[in-house]
C-alpha cells in the first residue's frame, strides 16, 4: 500500500502537468483571439469559419483541462479513502481534503457554473469578434 505522502507527491504532479498542459491552451486561446481579430474585419467566408473551428476547438481544449483538473483531485480524494479504509490514518489536511471533494467522481465534460460562465464569454467573444460587423 502507499502512503499519504506519495498520494500528495502524485496529485502535485499531475497538476504540474495539468497546469503545462493549461499554458499551452493560454497560448491559444491569445493565438485564437488574434486569429478572430484578423478575420473579423474580412469578407472571405471559408477563413471565418474556419478560425470559428479553431475557436471552437481551443475552448473544448479548454474545457477538458478543466476537467482533467477536477478529475486529479477526485481521484486523489479517493486515494486518501482507500488508504484511510485499508486501516492507515491520514492527516487533517486529508481529511479536509477529501470533504472539499467527490471521491471516486468518474471524469466528467460537463464544467462548473463558473468554469461555464467563463468558456462561454471567451467563445462569445471570439465569434463577436469574427461576425459581428462595424
Amino acid at each position: 500500500m502507499y502512503t499519504e505522502i506519495e498520494v500528495w507527491n502524485l496529485f502535485f504532479l499531475a497538476l504540474l502537468a495539468n497546469a503545462a498542459y493549461f499554458v499551452g491552451i493560454a497560448f491559444l486561446i491569445w493565438v485564437s483571439f488574434r486569429a478572430a481579430n484578423q478575420v473579423g474585419g474580412s469578407d472571405n467566408m471559408i477563413n471565418k469559419i474556419l478560425v470559428s473551428i479553431f475557436c471552437l476547438f481551443i475552448v473544448l481544449n479548454m474545457n477538458g483541462n478543466d476537467a482533467m483538473g477536477e478529475w486529479i483531485a477526485n481521484s486523489t480524494a479517493q486515494g486518501f479513502v482507500a488508504l484511510e479504509a485499508s486501516g492507515t490514518a491520514i492527516s487533517q489536511n486529508a481529511q479536509n481534503f477529501v470533504s472539499g471533494f467527490e471521491p471516486g467522481k468518474e471524469y466528467n465534460m460537463i464544467p462548473g457554473p463558473l468554469q461555464a460562465i467563463f468558456m462561454l464569454t471567451v467563445l462569445l467573444m471570439q465569434m463577436l469578434s469574427i461576425w459581428k460587423k462595424g
